[in-house]
């Protein structure tokens, strides 16, 4: 009898897995340890919270050790980083049916269990729970913007009826403090941690006034996005105050493809860290990594720097491993040395400038930087302003001047083009340009390269040069550890080139130096002053037979 009950559940857990197969995103193996986990959480007489439930039953083969540490660390996310009574939002949003009661209070603490239901809704509660996981990063970009934005829903206070609203900044904290969240759950997965890895205070979220005023810049980007998109349908604008900062589903998803393509990505690392403790990340799908910056900065005050987390959402180019390859913190503000930085470094780069006036800008580069009379570069490359507004401009398809570099030095000045680091324009006046003397930067808000907007605060009007006193510069190589390591092998390479091109010149200088000093061709001292003794001789030679002459002899 016994056989016979395992037999039954066995074949039903088979056909299960086979409905949800043919409907749901996921391979075999991985499936099947949902399932069963789904299951040892719906028939748990005693729940926690639906975040630490399902880190705690993700792994069968794991000890009650460590259950219990992912618990705790789960806790401390949910009390610490995470928005309060996220876990139970999403759990509402995305994993129940319309209308079902959640068994989680909203501060997370469990209800009792739900009274036992019929094979029909069993069936329509575990579809619905799968569906709601694929929602979370499975199914692409706009299904996992649709439900970051319904867990910000259930905060609005003004809706219409066939347009939901949401803060834009509630979605900006949420996407922040979850990224922040996948970060600390990946460092605690690693198996060699360093002690800064160990430090909880590097993935808390930053609150001072700056911070909050960087995340808000990036909040209103969404609502200049939507001013601009329903401009060009002809539909009225949301309501907006300074404060409150309205936008819709469509205007989010809108933003999402054209300027921050890796914001709803933080969801799906999210869930990927929950739900599979300890395992790599799939290649195949991109991964939300948050910066990391081993070095001092000037902008980067700390590990959960806001503006680390802007820039990951906007390029997967952004994320993971910085190295600082210049700052003017340090370096001062030295072409020479930014200049030696750049030159032979075989990998992208980020360059952040801040005015005198507070604007933060400046430009990203998927290209080695080479001396060139020319513009060099290619389509990856984008400027970017990030106070007071954050602002992309991609390359508009309309030109091909990405980047340049050209010192006075290479030409004497004679080539009568701009001399420093230039984006965009014409090399006579570039969109963005850091000038060798420091003291005629400027900047603009058009160019044919890339797409119009302004990089400084007040935008120059008909996008004429605006110059502007530079306060700070840092320029960061990027693109994860693989990528920031390779190029800068190339660096070393391009430097031991040329040092060896250096000494080759000196020694056929100075072999050619020696050969037209021994031939006469060059004067020295030395044969100047034989020369002036073989003269005395010869001239008191000749004295010597004229007297003889005189003499009859």
């Amino acid at each position: 009898m016994g056989n016979s009950s395992s037999n039954t559940a066995q074949t039903q857990e088979q056909k299960d897995i086979k409905y949800l197969g043919d409907r749901m995103p996921f391979g075999d193996a991985e499936l099947k340890r949902l399932y069963r986990c789904y299951y040892q959480i719906e028939q748990a007489s005693e729940r926690i919270s639906f975040l630490t439930d399902w880190a705690v039953h993700a792994d069968p083969q794991a000890t009650d050790a460590v259950r219990e540490e992912r618990a705790l660390l789960i806790g401390v996310l949910e009390a610490k980083v995470l928005p309060e009574g996220f876990g139970n939002r999403l759990y509402q949003t995305a994993f129940l049916r319309r209308g079902e009661v959640s068994v989680y209070n909203d501060n997370n603490s469990p209800k009792s269990n739900a009274a036992p239901v019929d094979e029909y809704t069993r069936v329509a509660n575990l579809e619905q729970f799968f569906d709601g996981l694929s929602n979370c990063g499975r199914r692409g970009t706009k299904h996992a913007v649709k439900v970051l934005f319904h867990c910000c829903d259930q905060n609005a206070t003004i809706t219409t009826p066939d347009e939901p609203m949401i803060q834009a900044n509630d979605l900006i904290q949420l996407g922040y403090r979850i990224a922040l969240s996948s970060a600390f759950l990946k460092s605690s997965n690693q198996e060699e941690e360093d002690e800064q890895d160990n430090d909880m205070a590097r993935f808390l979220p930053a609150e001072d006034k700056l911070s909050q005023q960087e995340l808000h810049s990036f909040a209103q980007s969404i609502v200049d996005h939507s001013n601009v998109r329903r401009s060009r349908m002809g539909i009225p604008p949301l309501p907006t105050t300074q404060e409150e900062l309205w936008v819709s589903i469509d205007d989010v998803t809108s933003w999402v493809n054209d300027e921050a393509p890796l914001f709803a990505n933080t969801l799906s690392t999210f869930m990927y860290r929950v739900f599979n403790p300890g395992q790599p990340y799939p290649p195949s799908r991109t991964e939300f990594v948050y910066p990391v910056i081993p070095q001092e900065s000037a902008f980067f005050e700390a590990g959960s720097s806001t503006l680390l987390f802007v820039f990951a959402c906007l390029s997967t180019a952004l994320s993971g491993h910085f190295h600082r390859l210049y700052t003017s913190l340090s370096d001062g503000l030295s072409f020479n040395r930014l200049q030696n930085s750049l030159l032979g470094y075989g990998g992208p780069t980020l360059l952040i400038l801040r005015s005198a006036d507070g604007d933060l800008f400046g430009a990203f580069t998927a290209s080695s930087w080479r001396e060139s009379k020319d513009f060099y570069g290619n389509s990856d490359c984008f400027l970017y302003q990030l106070l007071p507004r954050v602002a992309v401009y991609r390359p508009s398809g309309n030109g091909q001047n990405f980047m340049y570099c050209n010192s006075f030095a290479r030409s004497r000045g004679y080539d009568k083009q701009a001399h420093g680091i230039g984006f965009g324009g014409t090399v006579t006046e570039p969109r963005l340009f850091i000038a060798e003397a420091w003291d005629s930067c400027s900047a603009s808000s058009r160019d044919m390269t890339f797409e119009n907007g302004p990089l400084l605060g007040q935008s120059a009007s008909g996008g004429a040069n605006k110059q502007f006193d530079l306060e700070a510069l840092e320029v960061w190589g990027v693109g994860g550890e693989e990528v920031v390591n390779a190029a800068l092998g190339d660096r070393v390479k391009a430097r031991a080139v040329k040092d060896a091109a250096i000494q080759k010149a000196r020694k056929v200088d100075k072999a050619a130096f020696l050969d037209d000093f021994r031939s006469g061709i060059i004067e020295s001292k030395a044969f100047a002053h034989r020369q002036q003794v073989k003269g005395r001789a010869d001239a008191d030679l000749e004295d010597h037979d004229r007297e003889e002459r005189k003499r009859g002899f």
